[in-house]
């Protein structure tokens, strides 16, 4: 039951993840505490990596053209959208895990963050090293894990588990030194100094001495922040076995030549003076000179006294870039408080929330606080809510006179209001809350009139949009199962919702769409999502009667397809919302689903026929009703493989998600795995040319594999050992390095597992090196002759890869082997450890020559 409850959250986290993160960063924690550290690992990788840019192509187009007004950097971002959440995963769950399994979250940690950077910039932009760290990260750790900023929680993470490293697993620390040494990115040289300033020891030691006696421009630059502090640690630490009398003053000469006469002169220009050169001078060998304070001798220390007995203020870590800039949170104010408001009569009122427009108006006692509508909007919610709905006068007063508010941020707040009311399930009101909403559905969208753009808290302008989502939300919350408002508002709700799904809207029918991702844009837009309400709608009415014919859904979707009343035509992103939510349709009326099958996915215009089936293989499980009904479909879509978008559904490509919905029919008995009739045979072959896809599915497969438990039927079973089997004959690299699930995939036979495994090793390397010995390991009691020859063809990757092996478990497989009563097998051991002991980083001191 656990492994079927992980696999169903690592599947859905990149799914449902706006509303239910939180869960996550706890389930995240219990792990870590139960100590099933490779699914927390799993899921770490999942939750802390970050995304393309969705526009990232257009937007390198259009910044390569003109930099200037389109800028030079992207902007990725993680899967967990809210900043807040992406902290307290990175609180509750991996920095804990950090504590135990230091060298591999620190590891997942530098992928993440070199990704990030990554994505960041063009990639044929030069020097992609300058990474502009020391703007965004002037420092690289922080006093508290709480952080508004998720680059910075990131790289704060990845800080706090290298550190982590350097305290609790010495051996691994040299694997730690190679792998930052690999990156491209200045972060990471910057990390490299910070963590030799925070230990300097023997092992650090010949490192910090090649960054220092490395450097070539003490004369010309002042040091950074971690570097200073990585000199001032050593030299204190270390004393005069740090750097030889030769090498410090190769160092002190090379100081005291600088700074440059004639670059101070071009700076000061007219201003320049000699005794502004002096004390310029004085200030920059002061600066370089502070961190080598305990290492100063001769007439370089009586110098630099001189200087600090002459100077103010001593030199401390602040002094050096990068500096840290003042900053803080701008919070709103109210310009009336609730009392203010309470002291109004109802006309006062409304005539205070039209005629009060001082936006932005900062605080003179406070430079972090402004007075604006918007905070005036929410107090104005706040009263409304708690002051005049039990007033039945006062509310019938705001209800009267809609007309005269002015502003559309207060008819959206009243209108946030009555759906507390709803949730809250105070039903006595809702009639008049309905007739409202169908009041505000009566304005037009027109953000955009000539050359002026529109504004809710606008007077002149005013854009009714965000005030119409908010019906729609409220309608949202009326539908929701623990609210269930009585089925005799039946009939307003199904005029408010065939208003939404009808109505013009600006952004879509103009298509102004700005996201490659039609279901994205379909979420985000008013009358888009309203299809999606309509399919809850439906659902509702049925819990209500479940004999009932849901007439609305069928009526309202026949108007959209037909353009019936010069209703507008369906865009990419209405497409995409009725793909997604197809298979509930097909639940809600199977026949009627199926005679409009082709105004869901109309196969004669590609662009909306893709949206609509991206978003249906992307967004909903697989169903054997479904593909009985869409197999044609399914044949169109192996035929315009191509035609796919190169866009990832929070990681996952849609290429991607269509193998496995063809796999998971696979095993249903849709089709045989291979010969003309299997749609899976026909997507290895029609991706062929891109065998990224095949590695994916593997991958895929085995990680379901591996969270089944150890129970599965054996038709299902024996069904993935047929595929497993398929493709180790192809003996494709690509796709067998993603064993790694395969083998810890307890629902599986040992010895097949094995057997597999030995059969990959001899095709290819295999990903996540450190969970397969531990698995070995588990094996290595009952199977010991498999295991120990697994075993010597992974240390025959040694010799050519720098991976990471944990030396205990190095030891109990060898120590197995050389007392099995099998001389091949002890022969295997004996070549295993030779391999080891030949890569030169290892350390068996148990074992005998």
């Amino acid at each position: 039951q656990s492994a079927k409850l992980q696999s169903k959250i690592l599947e859905s986290v990149s799914i449902e993840y706006q509303s239910r993160t939180h869960k996550y960063a706890d389930l995240l924690a219990h792990w870590v505490k139960e100590n099933q550290i490779s699914v927390a690992l799993e899921l770490s990788k999942i939750l802390v990596a970050f995304a393309p840019d969705p526009q990232s192509k257009e937007k390198q187009k259009r910044r390569r053209e003109d930099p200037i007004k389109w800028g030079t950097l992207l902007y990725p971002a993680p899967r967990i959208k809210n900043s807040w959440e992406y902290s307290r995963i990175m609180t509750n769950g991996v920095y804990p895990l950090a504590e135990s399994e230091s060298y591999e979250v620190a590891r997942l940690l530098i992928f993440a963050v070199s990704n990030m950077f990554r994505l960041r910039v063009h990639q044929d932009d030069p020097g992609k090293k300058l990474d502009f760290s020391d703007t965004w990260f002037p420092r690289l750790h922080g006093s508290d894990k709480s952080y508004d900023n998720r680059d910075k929680t990131l790289v704060y993470a990845l800080t706090f588990a290298c550190e982590k490293v350097f305290e609790k697993s010495q051996e691994a620390i040299t694997d730690l030194d190679k792998l930052l040494r690999k990156q491209e990115w200045k972060v990471f040289e910057r990390l490299h100094q910070h963590l030799y300033a925070q230990y300097p020891n023997e092992k650090t030691k010949p490192w910090i001495r090649e960054l220092i006696l490395e450097r070539e421009d003490y004369h010309q630059w002042q040091h950074p922040y971690e570097f200073q502090q990585m000199i001032r640690a050593a030299c204190d630490h270390f004393k005069d076995e740090l750097l030889t009398k030769e090498e410090r003053s190769r160092i002190f000469k090379a100081i005291l030549s600088g700074p440059s006469r004639k670059d101070f002169q071009g700076l000061m220009g007219d201003k320049f003076t000699e005794e502004r050169f002096r004390e310029r001078q004085h200030y920059f060998h002061r600066r370089q000179f502070a961190p080598f304070a305990s290492l100063l001798f001769g007439e370089y220390k009586t110098y630099f006294q001189k200087l600090e007995k002459e100077a103010d203020d001593p030199i401390s870590d602040e002094d050096y870039p990068p500096f840290v800039p003042k900053s803080g949170w701008v919070s709103n104010r109210s310009p009336y408080s609730l009392e203010d408001l309470a002291n109004l009569t109802d006309e006062n009122l409304l005539a205070c929330i039209n005629e009060w427009e001082k936006e932005n108006e900062l605080h003179r006692d406070d430079e972090f606080v402004e007075t604006n509508i918007e905070a005036l909007a929410n107090a104005f919610q706040t009263f409304f809510r708690e002051s005049i709905i039990p007033d039945a006068n006062r509310l019938k007063f705001w209800i009267d006179n809609r007309e005269l508010i002015e502003r559309p941020i207060y008819v959206r707040m009243m209108i946030d209001a009555m759906q507390e009311q709803v949730k809250e399930k105070n039903f006595d009101q809702l009639n008049e809350w309905l007739t409202f909403c169908e009041w505000v559905l009566s304005h037009p969208d027109q953000k955009y009139e000539g050359d002026h753009i529109g504004s809710e808290e606008s007077q002149e302008n005013p854009d009714w949009s965000s005030t119409q989502r908010a019906v729609s939300d409220f309608i949202s919350t009326c539908l929701k199962e623990d609210v269930e408002v009585p089925i005799a508002v039946r009939g307003q709700l199904g005029r408010l919702l065939e208003r939404l799904c009808t109505r013009f809207e600006w952004r879509l029918d103009k298509k102004n769409l700005n996201r490659y991702d039609p279901l994205t844009e379909g979420i985000d837009n008013t009358r888009s999502l309203a299809l999606e309400e309509l399919v809850n709608f439906s659902f509702w009415l049925r819990r209500h009667d479940s004999g009932c014919e849901v007439s609305e859904l069928t009526t309202i979707l026949e108007k959209r397809f037909t353009q019936e009343g010069g209703v507008p035509l369906l865009t990419l992103p209405e497409y995409a919302i009725l793909g997604r939510n197809y298979p509930w349709i097909v639940n809600l009326n199977k026949t009627w689903a199926i005679k409009h099958k082709s105004d869901f996915f109309p196969q004669n215009t590609l662009p909306e026929w893709m949206a609509a089936f991206e978003s249906l293989v992307g967004y909903s499980e697989p169903s054997t009703t479904t593909f009985k009904i869409l197999q044609e479909d399914f044949n169109f879509a192996l035929q315009h493989l191509s035609d796919f978008k190169n866009r990832n559904r929070f990681g996952e490509a849609p290429i991607d998600t269509l193998g496995e919905h063809l796999f998971d029919y696979y095993l249903g008995d849709m089709y045989p795995l291979r010969g003309d009739e299997s749609l899976l045979e026909r997507y290895y072959q029609q991706t062929n040319n891109d065998q990224k896809h095949w590695g994916n599915l593997f991958n895929h497969i085995g990680h379901h594999l591996r969270d089944s438990g150890k129970d599965l039927d054996r038709n299902l079973k024996e069904r993935r050992i047929k595929f497993c089997e398929w493709r180790i004959e192809q003996k494709k690299p690509t796709e067998l390095r993603h064993f790694t699930f395969w083998l810890q995939a307890e629902c599986l036979d040992v010895e097949w597992r094995l057997n597999a495994y030995s059969k990959v090793l001899d095709v290819c390397e295999v990903e996540d090196w450190g969970f397969h010995f531990k698995t070995l390991c588990e094996m290595l009691p009952n199977h010991t002759a498999k295991v120990v020859e697994c075993f010597l063809k992974l240390t025959e990757r040694v010799k050519k890869n720098n991976f990471y092996i944990q030396t205990e478990e190095a030891k109990t497989i060898l120590k197995a082997g050389r007392e099995s009563s099998d001389e091949d097998v002890r022969h295997m051991a004996k070549r295993s450890l030779d391999n080891l002991l030949k890569s030169g980083r290892f350390v068996l001191p148990d074992l005998d020559d």
